[in-house]
């Protein structure tokens, strides 16, 4: 930039006109922000009127959930309705990381897990929670579909979507699917 300017003649710049000047900074200060207070709120599921923006009445009437709700799909919500388990997007990486970690019986222990966890910079009682979370057979080790759902966790984290109370139901990985887990509805 400086090697483009240095051959450039100042001289020949127009001069500044201060009322211009002055029309764009109260432009930027007060025009500008009015303007922003007019755009919708969809990311608080408010209108510009602060009411919820949620469609109601004629074919909408008694529906529940829509597929264009705010945050639908996203997060927890990620492959809520697909038939195949959402984890299996990014399993074949999950499953090279456990396997450089040196399953003991086809299971890695929670030290082992956590000396791995701890790099995603969550805080320990976030990772502690995607632990019970990813953990579904409650047996104090991680298997390979556990160690996915747990790395399938720390993404949702890492993407500043919230983490649920109780694992939900399509993210049971399959082969734990019948062994009485609770779920969340």
């Amino acid at each position: 930039m400086q090697a483009q300017l240095k051959d450039q003649d100042f001289q020949k710049f127009h001069s500044m006109k201060p009322k211009l000047i002055e029309a764009v900074d109260n432009m930027m200060a007060k025009d500008i922000a009015q303007l922003m207070a007019m755009v919708p709120k969809e990311d608080v599921g408010l209108n510009h009127l602060g009411e919820t923006s949620m469609i109601r009445g004629g074919a909408f009437e008694e529906v529940e959930s829509s597929p264009f709700v705010v945050g639908k799909g996203e997060g927890v919500e990620e492959g809520i309705d697909d038939a195949e388990w959402v984890v299996l997007k990014n399993k074949a990486a999950y499953d090279a990381i456990f396997q450089t970690l040196d399953p003991v019986n086809g299971k890695i222990s929670g030290a082992v897990a956590k000396s791995e966890m701890v790099k995603s910079k969550l805080p320990n009682s976030v990772l502690g929670k995607i632990w019970k979370l990813a953990d579904v057979d409650q047996d104090g080790m991680l298997d390979a579909d556990e160690w996915a759902l747990a790395n399938h966790l720390i993404k949702i984290r890492l993407e500043d979507h919230s983490l649920p109370t109780s694992l939900p139901t399509h993210l049971i990985p399959p082969s734990k699917r019948g062994l009485g887990v609770e779920i969340e509805d």
